[in-house]
């Protein structure tokens, strides 16, 4: 058999220990991957096992959808695939550079940004911690939200002592710590924490109002409003609110 009548002829690839058949049109469609240079020879990473099989020491649970890749030009995933990061590994290693660019811009279109909002009532005030997936997104919030402090003397010579704008407390990349409210303190003052949260411009003490301000900035740059729930930690009641947002 001449070699023209054997590129009609498929090649059995053994993808870790999961059969699959393909002609060599197909294998060579990307000619830079790994699985073209297997019909030159030139691949030792892919062990030939026979006359025209090969055996290929990798996930053969993906290399399906990059098999239908190279024969339709289409990275068709089902609704429901996760494994978005395991696939990328698999597109890496046989050097399919275009199918890792379509998996990139399928797993941005498909990926959700997680951001929750925890808030603890101290009567009119409020304490609040927000978690996000994306250090970023809690970085730019974080950027926007500033305390500003006022003390003020109760007595008959009243007088009011302001700090300068305080910045929001970062525990992690991930969260950031805030609260609002009017505090007494020993001297027979009172101690009020507005919170300001930019572009607006005002300054907010009741922790109801800027919980209403905060949900209607999230909406506004894209998250939508995934669920809530009350959790009773010991003599607090943590209200949460759960935001999404596509990263496409």
């Amino acid at each position: 058999m001449d070699e023209e009548q054997q590129q009609f002829l498929p090649l059995k690839l053994n993808v870790g220990g999961t059969i699959f058949e393909a002609l060599p049109d197909t294998l060579a469609k990307i000619p830079s991957s790994k699985l073209s240079r297997i019909l030159t020879g030139s691949e030792p990473s892919i062990q030939q096992i026979g006359s025209r099989e090969y055996f290929i020491d990798r996930d053969g649970s993906l290399f399906g959808y990059i098999l239908d890749f190279l024969r339709t030009s289409e990275l068709l995933l089902p609704g429901d695939f996760c494994d978005y990061d395991l696939l990328v590994k698999e597109v890496e290693f046989y050097e399919l550079d275009p199918v890792l660019y379509t998996l990139e811009t399928l797993q941005r279109k498909n990926k959700s940004e997680v951001l929750e909002i925890r808030c603890i009532r101290k009567g009119t005030g409020a304490l609040f911690r927000v978690f996000g997936s994306s250090m970023e997104t809690v970085d730019e919030l974080s950027s926007r939200i500033t305390m500003h402090v006022e003390k003020k003397n109760l007595s008959p010579w009243a007088s009011v002592e302001k700090k300068n704008p305080t910045p929001v407390q970062n525990p992690s990349f991930y969260d950031l710590v805030f609260q609002c409210g009017a505090n007494p303190y020993v001297n027979g003052g009172q101690v009020n924490i507005y919170v300001q949260l930019t572009p607006a411009d005002r300054k907010i003490l009741l922790g109801f109002n800027v919980l209403g301000i905060l949900l209607d900035y999230l909406t506004k740059v894209g998250f939508y409003l995934q669920s809530t729930r009350t959790v009773h930690h010991q003599e607090d009641t943590v209200e949460c609110y759960t935001f999404k947002r596509n990263m496409n």
